[in-house]
């Protein structure tokens, strides 16, 4: 496995040296030095293997993403420049208090697929709910210019509204590329390209077969023909993938569901877990899957620095060591991907990190 470091070569670090060269305030994480005009296209699920196996002839760097490796965790964490410990968005579901386990995408309960329900029954925002303010935000109140351009499909949603400023919605990878270009004429500081195809089709495929590889290699090539004249470009992933394995249904384990004070959270190869019992003893019912006490993932630096006090309602953490995923089912179904990610295998880990000055 693969342990975060959120001092060096890490999605953070990234994260850090944008808002350092548009704000300048974080100027002690950052790696890399930027201009103040950047171009940031985030590639969902490209990761660092995927692209080797993919493209040939460019040159691109190995750093890693956050824990979980996960899509709302390492968005929240690359675009609001905070740690998970941080931001407290630990995977697909995460939980918030006075509310309990949400859809943290969705911005919703998991036992339904209303989007933003939460909105109506808090009456409160997502950024407000997790306190979190957008890089673009705070470039914003210093007279910088931003532009996020996203697919249609996610462009209103709250978890948007969250992380992006100023958005622009695409309807076809072409159109949103074209759209990155025309900002790019114009002179606006930020712009940020988010492309899910590559998650989309390595989950229903695997990371490694025909369509992902293709996908994978007409994104780059289309991106490179069309980068902004005179930006500072960055074009990375939130995680990597691995080939699925088994699933355990974790809901139908009836000894495990009654060892919880509170349903699971995270994802289904990173299991967040609130016991007054000892569960260390699932090393030995689940074959290959490490359980942390939170003190050991403060100890390891899993969510923030070594040492860095976190508070999550959670007392365990288990992760897989080999290629099962943990399922807990809230409502109907589970889609049997080939492809998963969350944990911390070199494959899931390891992200690209192409740029062009």
């Amino acid at each position: 496995m693969i342990y975060p470091d959120y001092s060096k070569n890490n999605l953070y670090n990234v994260a850090c040296s944008i808002e350092d060269a548009l704000v300048g305030d974080k100027a002690c994480c950052s790696n890399i030095t930027l201009s103040d005009k950047i171009f940031l296209v985030l590639v969902d699920g490209m990761g660092y293997n995927i692209l080797k196996s993919a493209v040939e002839g460019i040159k691109f760097d190995k750093i890693y993403t956050v824990f979980p490796s996960t899509t709302a965790t390492a968005l929240t964490t690359l675009m609001t420049v905070t740690k998970p410990g941080e931001h407290k968005i630990l995977g697909y579901t995460t939980y918030v208090d006075k509310v309990g386990v949400i859809n943290a995408l969705k911005y919703t309960m998991p036992e339904t697929s209303e989007v933003d329900l939460l909105k109506k029954a808090l009456g409160k925002s997502m950024e407000e709910v997790f306190n979190v303010k957008s890089i673009g935000k705070k470039a914003r109140e210093k007279g910088k210019k931003s532009v996020s351009i996203l697919p249609k499909c996610i462009a209103g949603s709250e978890f948007t509204k969250m992380l992006y400023t100023n958005v622009e919605e695409y309807r076809t990878l072409w159109d949103g590329i074209y759209k990155a270009k025309i900002f790019g004429e114009k002179g606006v500081n930020f712009i940020t390209l988010y492309i899910p195809d590559v998650d989309l089709t390595a989950h229903r495929y695997g990371p490694y077969a025909e369509p992902t590889l293709r996908a994978v290699k007409d994104i780059i090539s289309m991106i490179l023909r069309d980068i902004p004249k005179g930006y500072d470009t960055i074009i990375t992933a939130d995680h990597g993938f691995i080939q699925t394995e088994d699933a355990i249904m974790l809901d139908e384990d009836k000894d495990f569901v009654s060892s919880l004070d509170s349903p699971p959270f995270g994802d289904a190869r990173a299991i967040f877990m609130r016991s007054r019992k000892d569960l260390k003893c699932l090393e030995e019912k689940f074959s290959n899957f490490k359980v942390f006490t939170i003190d050991e993932v403060i100890e390891q630096g899993l969510l923030a620095e070594k040492g860095e006090k976190i508070d999550i309602h959670a007392d365990y953490l288990g992760i897989p060591t080999d290629r099962k995923v943990y399922v807990y089912r809230f409502k109907n179904g589970y889609a049997g991907h080939k492809g998963h990610h969350g944990a911390m295998l070199e494959e899931e880990m390891e992200i690209p990190l192409i740029r062009y000055s």
